[in-house]
């Protein structure tokens, strides 16, 4: 009587699936409503909701309730650390004129994003210098959930968060200095380092962190005088770095002492509600630039942070020569956004942007079958998409420039080998039923391929024949197992992924 009772619950959930009126991304009623809808007692709805819960069907969230997950059938895009170190082709302007065409697929695209309703109508008056000592005040209680110590004093505010490393990277290097960056990244950071003649070495990460000893092997070899950290949350795919490579990395950083600067705008959008540690919050000896921020579409929406360190006798004359100083009506939008119960709190931007996320691989996956598969997403402004084959030049040019608001090419990004196989897809996109259509459109027509076969040595015969592609697009919603094997979209972490990676030397 008891498993056909928890077995009301199971079934109550696969039936509001079927008829659509509980779709991916969407809150499920609380555990009392629902107890009093079914006539069920509590307990016995609170078990159904953990075998929901244990197949992948559903996700708690740490006072916010449960909410319905994507739960696909492929697995889950596996992203590897990198075997050696790249140097960039310094390609001058042109990189960064490659990243500002796709500037807005890298940022919120909400209208609500830092807006205030009490200073909406008033005058934008700059405020000189770092910021209002109040707002400063709620951005260092905010850091503090990453595991950051910052007094306001030290606290910067600005503008934008590509122009504060700007003017760290000028400050604290010369042009044609070797600069260290960790990839996959914002195509902007390596865009930049280019454009101010920085000759930029690539590693790259896996999805908990990069290789080690190799980044001891490219200190000694080359002649590095910056390193660029993109943090735990790094665009596109999200990083989960054990606690041990943290101050594994920190070791490194004090025994090279060269200054380094964290590139942190995501950890505001974790899809979980943990704290998670930064490069800075173990920081003991201020090597480190923190620059972190919110960016959202709108003129005038986006603020940045920094904590300059033990550089800041330095960079405080560089950030006061560029004016970036914020105006009374966006540090009152942030101050807003800061709070953790607001009605446009990045808190419960991240809730939504999570929810997001899972429809937008439901819609994808069902329209593109096993074409397509995703890295696990840990938090950020996208998902990191993995398509079967690269697409051919033609169509890449078509879809990247009609969709660049919304997608971002993994060459960009990265510069591992199999970037074009990677794309980074905008969550904050509310409609993406188009580029699902676009990318089956090709996957159902495009690889049409005409192979010519030569017979014989002097090429006289030849014979064509043509291949189609045909794809079989999979329900991805499967019954429930009778069994539960506690199957979810994310892979199990194994321990032997951290001595894979050399996060024990």
């Amino acid at each position: 009587m008891a498993e056909f009772l928890y077995k009301g619950v199971v079934d109550w959930f696969l039936a509001q699936r079927s008829q659509n009126t509980i779709t991916t991304g969407d809150r499920m009623p609380s555990l009392r409503a629902l107890s009093k809808q079914l006539g069920l007692s509590l307990n016995t709805v609170i078990h159904g909701y953990d075998i929901l819960s244990q197949e992948g069907w559903i996700e708690s969230r740490p006072k916010s309730g449960y909410f319905v997950c994507h739960r696909g059938g492929a697995k889950a895009a596996l992203l590897l650390a990198g075997d050696e170190w790249r140097e960039l082709a310094n390609k001058g302007a042109q990189s960064a004129w490659a990243s500002l065409a796709h500037h807005a697929a890298l940022v919120d695209h909400s209208d609500s994003a830092l807006t205030s309703a009490t200073f909406h109508d008033k005058t934008n008056v700059p405020v000189l210098g770092k910021g209002h000592l109040a707002v400063r005040e709620s951005v260092c209680d905010y850091l503090k959930n990453v595991g950051i110590k910052a007094h306001a004093a030290q606290l910067w505010l600005g503008q934008s968060p590509l122009a504060m490393f700007s003017q760290s990277v000028q400050t604290l290097t010369l042009r044609g200095d070797t600069v260290l960056v960790l990839t996959p990244c914002d195509p902007r950071i390596t865009a930049t380092l280019q454009g101010l003649g920085r000759q930029v070495i690539t590693l790259g990460a896996g999805e908990r962190g990069v290789d080690l000893d190799l980044v001891v092997r490219a200190l000694q070899d080359k002649p590095v005088q910056l390193i660029v950290l993109p943090g735990q949350f790094s665009f596109p795919a999200g990083q989960l770095i054990s606690n041990l490579s943290l101050r594994r990395w920190l070791a490194i950083i004090e025994d090279a002492r060269l200054p380094v600067i964290e590139w942190d705008l995501c950890s505001h959008l974790a899809y979980r509600e943990t704290s998670m540690m930064t490069y800075k919050s173990l920081d003991s000896s201020d090597l480190i630039v923190y620059i972190g921020g919110i960016e959202a579409k709108g003129v005038g929406r986006s603020v940045s942070w920094c904590l300059p360190g033990q550089y800041h006798q330095v960079l405080e004359g560089a950030f006061l020569a560029v004016d970036m100083a914020l105006s009374d009506a966006q540090q009152e939008a942030l101050n807003e956004a800061l709070q953790p119960h607001g009605k446009h709190s990045i808190t419960r931007r991240a809730r939504h942007l999570w929810a997001n996320s899972e429809r937008i691989k439901s819609d994808l996956e069902a329209k593109l079958g096993e074409q397509v598969n995703f890295a696990t997403s840990k938090g950020g402004i996208a998902l990191w998409m993995r398509l079967s084959q690269p697409l051919s030049d033609d169509h890449a040019t078509a879809l990247f420039a009609r969709f660049r608001h919304d997608i971002v090419p993994g060459t960009l990004v990265s510069q591992e080998a199999d970037a074009d196989h990677w794309m980074a897809v905008n969550v904050t996109v509310d409609d993406i039923a188009s580029l699902g259509d676009a990318l089956a459109m090709y996957f159902g027509n495009g690889l049409k391929a005409t192979l010519v076969v030569d017979d014989s040595k002097d090429n006289k015969h030849r014979k064509q024949k043509t291949t189609a592609v045909n794809v079989i697009v999979e329900p991805t919603d499967k019954p429930l197992k009778k069994t539960h094997d506690h199957t979810t979209s994310e892979p199990l972490y194994n321990p032997m992924l951290d001595l894979i990676n050399h996060d024990f030397g």
